[in-house]
């Protein structure tokens, strides 16, 4: 029982900083230019602001995006800019015009397609997965609060793998001490 309140502990502390190893890379890439949209080995993690997207991705949820606009299809979903916003949004269909290839794009809860057509210069990337609540998690990591939740963790981390390395090696003297002094009252 030990063994997996330990994994479950270390799985848990290695996703929030994996999270917040992400935050604090797309931070540093953001913090001379606010309008770059950061990425780490070319994918995105952007925070869901709307419901338009429910009930698969929901408000709060983090999607992680692959950068790119290359093999979109009708059906995909895709993180592209409109003015100021990013929005996420699936992919309806795709109509070449005489000047560019058009994506007409809607939100999942959205009773209609969305009212401006989107083209491929626009698109950032394609959704390749959600972290549920990813999204408050990442604000919550925020600032020096976040930064000492961080510390917390990681040392909470390895003071319990401290812990458990020594009462592994404490089993292992006391069953040397119980076979030595088995061979003692044998050897009398």
């Amino acid at each position: 029982m030990r063994k997996i309140l330990s994994l479950l502990f270390n799985v848990s502390v290695s996703f929030i900083i994996l999270v917040s190893l992400l935050y604090i890379m797309s931070a540093a890439q953001t913090r001379n230019n606010p309008a770059h949209i950061p990425s780490v080995l070319g994918f995105t993690p952007l925070t869901v602001v709307s419901g338009s997207m429910s009930p698969g991705i929901e408000t709060g949820d983090m999607v992680v995006i692959k950068k790119g606009n290359k093999n979109i299809k009708p059906g995909d979903i895709v993180t592209y800019r409109l003015e100021d916003v990013l929005v996420t949004h699936r992919v309806k269909d795709i109509f070449d015009t005489n000047t560019a290839e058009v994506f007409i794009t809607k939100g999942d809860a959205n009773g209609i397609p969305d009212y401006k057509t989107v083209e491929r210069s626009q698109i950032l990337g394609k959704y390749m997965f959600k972290i549920p609540m990813g999204g408050y998690i990442k604000a919550g990591l925020r600032g020096l609060t976040g930064i000492l939740i961080i510390v917390g963790l990681i040392l909470i981390g390895v003071m319990i793998e401290v812990f458990n390395y020594t009462l592994v090696r404490l089993d292992k003297v006391e069953k040397i001490i119980k076979h030595q002094v088995y061979f003692n009252k044998q050897s009398l």
